[in-house]
This record gives structure tokens, sequence and C-alpha cells, in this order.
């Protein structure tokens, strides 16, 4: 049986009670310390790696300047024969060291990841390559991934993530569609990695916003198409719509906090700016349901809620008084307030 991987703080309290157990002559020392060995400690953030990583950004970056400041006075040879150097020789000396110095070879990988994104745009002025400049980024975010999985580095795959995010928000300024590649080849791979990688919370928070944000921008382009009045407002009851589905969607275990959370966001959002295009009807409906998942444990929904309190109270500013506001509000939270903790004392859960 692998040992499961606990925080440091979590490792504490288990020992704490085994300590107690074998005290009051529940295990013996030998059980405790079987027990106890079942577990791993979590690797933190040390002072070394946050070290390393910031050697590694001032390495690539320095390199990166000494070519850039040379870069007229050096043949086209040389400028290419440089780049590759750099690059094979940062990657290669972090491979020799990964054995005996696992931290530093990762922050060698990492100046190796910047040089290689730099010298992506570095080659195409040399050469005069004429591509739009969100391209770019998807061949560093392409190199990248490799990298991150050869590595099975949760940061390098959050930064891939964010290279992917510039390349599909780019295409909108480039006038290019990038969402069918996105839809059909990036975001199936991600989902695939963020698998292997046993969802890591932030890097599972990453890939569904990627997600979303790429589905927006499809409807965004596709709906206008259609030639249908009020396109804005199908666009946003879609995303709405798709809020609610991803709030209550059944996934595995380490996905559903995080996405469910994500859902309740989206249709929170989507909401507000709805609530200008519809009648009555839709804010005080959507006000009953965000008071229907508070009873149910979601304190999502009241952050939801005061946002929603925030916007009526702009829109009623000339003929509301601002003390009334904030009273409602008030009183309104206490109650909130009041039901939780009657819910916690009854044994219930609270949730998200």
């Amino acid at each position: 049986m692998a040992n499961k991987e606990i925080t440091k703080k979590q490792f504490e309290f288990l020992e704490h009670e085994f300590n107690y157990l074998e005290k009051e002559g529940v295990i013996s020392q030998q059980e405790k310390v079987r027990m106890l060995g079942s577990y791993d400690i979590k690797g933190n953030l040390s002072f070394i790696t946050i070290l390393l990583s910031i050697g590694a950004l001032l390495l690539g970056l320095g390199i990166l300047t000494f070519v850039a400041s040379n870069w007229i006075y050096l043949s086209k040879a040389v400028k290419f024969l440089l780049i590759i150097a750099c690059l094979i020789g940062v990657n290669f000396a972090g491979v020799k060291v990964q054995v005996r110095f696992p931290k530093t070879s990762r922050s060698l990988h990492y100046a190796g990841i910047l040089i290689f994104g730099a010298g992506i745009f570095l080659i195409e002025q040399m050469f005069n390559i004429t591509i739009n400049f969100n391209s770019s980024f998807l061949l560093w975010a392409i190199g990248t991934a490799f990298i991150g999985y050869y590595l099975k580095d949760v940061f390098i795959l959050l930064f891939t993530s964010f290279l992917l995010f510039i390349y599909i928000n780019g295409s909108i300024f480039a006038d290019e569609t990038s969402y069918p590649l996105a839809i059909l080849i990036f975001l199936p791979a991600l989902y695939i990695l963020l698998k292997k990688f046993d969802y890591p919370k932030y890097l599972t928070f990453f890939i569904n916003a990627l997600a979303i944000n790429t589905i927006a921008l499809f409807l965004m382009e596709f709906v206008p198409k259609l030639d249908v009045e009020n396109s804005n407002t199908i666009v946003l009851s879609i995303l709405f719509v798709l809020g609610i589905v991803l709030a209550y969607i059944p996934v595995r275990a380490k996905l559903q906090n995080i996405t469910h959370i994500q859902g309740h966001i989206l249709h929170g959002i989507t909401a507000l700016f709805l609530t200008f295009d519809f009648s009555i009807w839709f804010p005080l409906a959507y006000f009953v349901f965000l008071l229907y998942l508070i009873l149910k444990g979601s304190l999502t929904s009241i952050v939801i809620i005061c946002a929603l309190i925030f916007r009526y109270y702009i829109y009623s500013f000339d003929f509301l008084p601002k003390s009334l506001t904030f009273i409602i509000g008030g009183i309104m939270l206490i109650g909130f307030g009041f039901f939780f903790e009657n819910q916690r004392k009854k044994g219930g859960e609270l949730n998200e």
C-alpha cells in the first residue's frame, strides 16, 4: 500500500492523537509507529525552493536581457546557436543534477522554459517570421506542457494554462478563432494531465476556468451569427444555465468542491447581468433560489446575495435611503449567521 500524503498540520494532529491512544493503552508504541509510517508529509514551498525559483527567474531574464542588448551586434547564425545552446545547456544541466539536487534541477528547467519562450519570439524576429502573437504563446504552451508532464510539475502546468489563456483570448484581437483547437485538443489533453496528476486543487481551478472561458468565447462568436435579437442576453442565459449545471453536476470527489463553487460563481455573475435584461420576476425567482441554496448550506450564495443587494442599492440610489439599504442587508446577514449557527448546533453541515 502506497503511503498517503497529508499536510504537516494533519500529520501533527495524527501524531498527537496516536500519542494519546498509546498513553491510554489502546495501541502499542510499535502500532503507533507503524500507523504513522503509513503517511507522508506533502512537500511545501520551502525557503530553498523559493530561493531556487527566484534564481531560475533571474537567470532566465539575465540571459535574455544580455542577448537582447547585444542582439544587433550578432550575426543570425550566432543568435540562433546562442538560443539553442542556452536552451539545451540549462535543460541538460537540470537532467544531470536531477538525482542529487532535485530542487536545483527543477529551477534549471524553469529557466529553460523561459528561454524556450523567449527563443520563439527572438527567432520569429530574426527570420522575419510573421505570425500572430497569440500563436507564439501557443507554441510556448505546447513545449511547456511536455516539460511539465515529464517533470510531473504542477506549477509548470499552471503556467501552461496561463499561456493558453493568453492564446485563446488573444485570438479576439488577432481576428482568429482559437476555440475549435482548444475544445478539440487542448482542454481534453489538459484534463487527461489533470487526472494523471491526481487533480491538484489549483490546477483544477485554472483548467476549469480555461474551459468556461473557451465556451464563453465560442458563444460570443457563434450566437451573433444566428442573426437573432438580444444575442447578448442569449449568451448570458446559456452561461447562467451552464453555471447551474456545474453547481450540481456529479464529478469525481476531488473535482467536486472546486467545480461546484465555480458553477455558483458563474451563475451568480451572469444572473447579475441578466437582472438588467429581464423584468423583476427573474431577480425575485433567483433570490428565492439563492435562499434555497443557503438553506442547503451554501456559503457562496450569501456572497451572491450581497452582490445582488449592492446591484439594487446602486439602482435605487435616488429613491431609497442608504441607511434603509444597509439595515435590510445587515438584518439579512445576521439572519443567515443565526441560521448557520443554529444548524451547526444541530449537527448540520456547511459547504462551499
